[in-house]
């Protein structure tokens, strides 16, 4: 377990500590919008697309006390994971022209707002936030900083295993008053049976296995 992972789930496992976060998991709280009006918890990490159901559902005597925020850090603004969806043209494809020309339709500043008006999501390009709806849109600047420390997560087919390892093992954390180094050795442990297969495949065919 490295330094940095102890850290990072002492700086998480803090704010149940603290009384900062409810120890509870997402299945124990039905809907999320009537126990953040009811103080249930505090803040929510959610992406921008909920920012219009947070208007839709919220009480009108709340809709002027929220705001978004960019992530917290141990020593200053935090990292997000990079997520959203590729537009991609086959190899070998037939429509190769054609397939290219729709690529670059979506991607076009224009489009991307109004994909962005339609389902909230935030368009990629830097160019498509130079418009008067996201400009002008407070819930959204938080977003807008927060891509700019998005990190792509780990190329590796078992990635979405190891993240529900992570949520299981923190929760169980979380109940038990496991302390972060106890919590970086149980992941340790379940993610090597995880990686297991690869690491012995990759041994087989001469590559790095670490």
């Amino acid at each position: 377990s490295s330094p940095e992972l102890v850290a990072a789930l002492d700086f998480y496992l803090d704010f149940f500590r603290k009384g900062l976060a409810p120890p509870s998991s997402e299945t124990d709280i039905a809907n999320v919008w009537d126990e953040f009006a009811r103080g249930h918890f505090t803040f929510y990490l959610t992406g921008p697309w909920n920012i219009g159901e947070f208007r839709r559902r919220l009480p009108a005597d709340l809709q002027d006390k929220w705001m978004t925020s960019i992530l917290p850090g141990p020593s200053g603004p935090g990292a997000s994971t990079a997520g959203g969806s590729s537009l991609v043209v086959f190899e070998h494809s037939e429509h190769k022209e054609a397939a290219f020309r729709l690529v670059e339709f979506l991607s076009r500043p224009d489009i991307q707002q109004q994909f962005y008006e339609i389902s909230g999501n935030l368009p990629p390009r830097r160019a498509s936030w130079r418009g008067d709806r996201l400009e002008s849109d407070p819930y959204v600047v938080a977003f807008k900083e927060q891509l700019e420390r998005a990190l792509a997560a780990p190329k590796i087919p078992e990635w979405e295993r190891i993240v529900q390892e992570l949520r299981v093992v923190t929760e169980r954390a979380v109940h038990e008053k496991w302390t972060a180094t106890e919590v970086a050795h149980e992941l340790d442990s379940r993610i090597d049976r995880i990686l297991g297969k690869r690491r012995w495949m990759l041994a087989r065919d001469g590559g790095d296995g670490s």
